[in-house]
C-alpha cells in the first residue's frame, strides 16, 4: 500500500484512459449520470467545445479544402467538495483530483469510474493509458533553499543568483518497460499554478499551495502507453500500476532526502 504523507507535495493528478469512439454517447448519459451519482459525484455538467478539423487533400479543383469546426460534447461529474472530477469525452474518460490521498485510493475512484462507463457503453478496447502527477516544491523553513530539495541536476543555473530569474524549465523523456515516461522540471516566481492545458476544467488547488508567494519548483510527471488491447479492466488497473511505478522512480530521483524527511 502507498504511504500517505503528512504533508505530501501532490497537488494535481490526472489519469485518462482514452478507448473505442463512442459517436451517440448522448443516448447512454442518463443512465451513467444516474450511477456516478451513486458514487459520490454528483455535480453534473455538460459542455460543449469547438473542435478544429482539418481536411486532408483538395476541393478536386486544386484547391486545399478550409479547415471546419465542429461541435464536440463532452461531460463532466464532479464530487460535492468540488476537488475531484470525472471527464467523460467520445472516446475517453479522464478522473482529475486536487485532494490526492494515496495511488490505491486514486485508482480505485477511477477503475469505478471507468466500471460505470463500460456498464453503458460496453467498450471494445483501450487505446492509450496516462497518469499525470503534478508537485509543489516550495521551501518553508528559514534557511531552505530549493537546493535542499532539488537534485543539482534539474537546478540548471536557476539559482545562480544574477539577475531576476524568470523561469528555468528541466525537461527528461526515457521509454520504460511501462511506456513513455516525461518528466519537467519548472523553477520560477509567483504563486503554485497549472499549465494552461489543465487550467479551464482542473478542480480548485488547495489553498496550503497558492497562498505562499515566492521562488518555487513544479515537477510535472506524466507516464503513458499507447497500446491497442481488448478492454479488461484488470489490465487497466496494472497498466496505470506500472505507470504509477515508474513516476515514483523519476520523482525520487528528482528529489532528496532533505525533502522527503520534511514531507513524512
Amino acid at each position: 500500500m502507498g504511504k500517505k504523507l503528512t504533508n505530501a507535495p501532490v497537488y494535481y493528478t490526472v489519469a485518462q484512459v482514452q478507448f473505442n469512439p463512442v459517436l451517440d454517447l448522448d443516448g447512454y448519459i442518463p443512465a451513467i449520470q444516474a450511477k456516478m451519482r451513486e458514487a459520490h459525484f454528483p455535480d453534473y455538467k455538460k459542455q460543449v467545445v469547438q473542435q478544429l478539423v482539418l481536411p486532408f487533400g483538395s476541393t478536386g479543383q486544386g484547391q486545399i479544402a478550409a479547415p471546419t469546426v465542429t461541435p464536440q460534447s463532452r461531460y463532466l461529474f464532479g464530487d460535492i467538495d468540488g476537488r475531484s472530477l470525472f471527464l467523460l469525452e467520445t472516446n475517453a474518460l479522464s478522473f482529475q483530483t486536487t485532494s490526492y490521498d494515496t495511488f490505491e485510493t486514486f485508482s480505485r475512484v477511477l477503475l469505478k469510474g471507468l466500471s460505470i462507463v463500460q456498464d453503458a457503453l460496453h467498450l471494445d478496447f483501450v487505446d492509450r493509458i496516462g497518469l499525470r502527477y503534478l508537485d509543489a516544491i516550495q521551501p518553508s523553513m528559514d534557511g531552505e533553499t530549493l537546493r535542499h530539495f532539488l537534485v543539482p541536476e534539474v537546478l540548471g543555473l536557476a539559482l545562480r543568483g544574477e539577475g531576476q530569474l524568470q523561469q528555468s524549465i528541466s525537461e527528461t523523456i526515457v521509454s520504460t518497460a511501462a511506456g513513455q515516461l516525461v518528466s519537467r522540471v519548472l523553477i520560477r516566481h509567483g504563486h503554485v499554478g497549472l499549465p494552461m492545458e489543465l487550467v479551464g476544467l482542473a478542480p480548485a488547488i488547495d489553498p496550503r499551495f497558492t497562498q505562499r508567494e515566492g521562488l518555487h519548483a513544479i515537477v510535472d510527471t506524466d507516464a503513458s502507453i499507447g497500446h491497442r488491447e481488448v478492454f479488461e479492466p484488470s489490465k487497466v488497473g496494472a497498466r496505470l500500476t506500472a505507470l504509477h511505478d515508474e513516476i515514483v522512480k523519476s520523482f525520487n530521483s528528482t528529489v532528496t532526502d532533505h525533502a522527503r524527511a520534511s514531507w513524512a
